[in-house]
């Protein structure tokens, strides 16, 4: 998986630290999104993911969906599709042809994606920016702090929140070494009917796939 994609990971995979409240405005609209967030029986987002490393020179863009149904989840992005169906999670990347396979039990530094609608739950302080409009649509401007700043990549995230619709707009998360990541939905849709093999890699599918398993 080329680095594009493995920061793409770090966006969704993020660790849980401790849980702190902190600014009771930030906290009552940050509350209100996560109540939304749960009460959907499936989530379908599409999405442009940007990586802006400065220090490296790399300026890149890719165009993504994330399907999600439960701890279930779907990730397309560039040539990789990521599969998880709760236990087991396969990350294929179409450009080599290999698929690998590991579990999800023992990773405990990995959330499961639906988490980065909720990631503000646990590990950082925040606190309530501003209002601003963003494509046109008045916005919440929130910024989370890690309370183990030490331990991450980076310093700050924004979360845009559409302030009539309370759906996440946008993510940016800015890294200490300059390179920043923005996840910007497109598109936010709840409640389709997705049936459980959409999150699981079929093999049959892919016939000459190399498998890497790691279980």
């Amino acid at each position: 998986m080329n680095k594009f994609s493995k920061l793409f990971l770090i966006v969704l995979l993020i660790s849980p630290l401790l849980t702190l409240a902190q600014d009771p405005k930030a906290k009552e609209i940050l509350d209100d999104l996560s109540e939304k967030t749960r009460k959907h029986s499936t989530i379908t987002s599409e999405f442009t993911f940007s990586l802006d490393d400065k220090a490296a020179d790399v300026h890149q863009t890719q165009e993504g969906t994330l399907k999600m149904k439960g701890k279930k989840y779907y990730i397309h992005l560039g040539d990789n599709e990521i599969f998880s169906d709760g236990t087991t999670r396969w990350t294929y990347s179409s450009d080599m042809d290999e698929v690998y396979v590991d579990n999800v039990a023992g990773n405990e530094d990995v959330l499961n994606p639906s988490e980065l609608y909720t990631v503000w739950e646990s590990g950082f302080k925040h606190y309530y920016d501003k209002e601003e409009t963003l494509n046109g649509r008045p916005a919440h401007l929130i910024k989370l702090n890690p309370l183990k700043p030490d331990e991450e990549s980076f310093h700050t995230i924004k979360l845009y929140i559409d302030k009539a619709k309370t759906e996440v707009m946008k993510i940016e998360i800015l890294g200490k070494q300059g390179d920043n990541i923005t996840y910007e939905v497109k598109s936010f849709s709840t409640d389709i009917p997705y049936p459980d093999d959409t999150f699981v890699f079929n093999t049959s599918k892919h016939p000459s796939v190399t498998e890497i398993d790691n279980r």
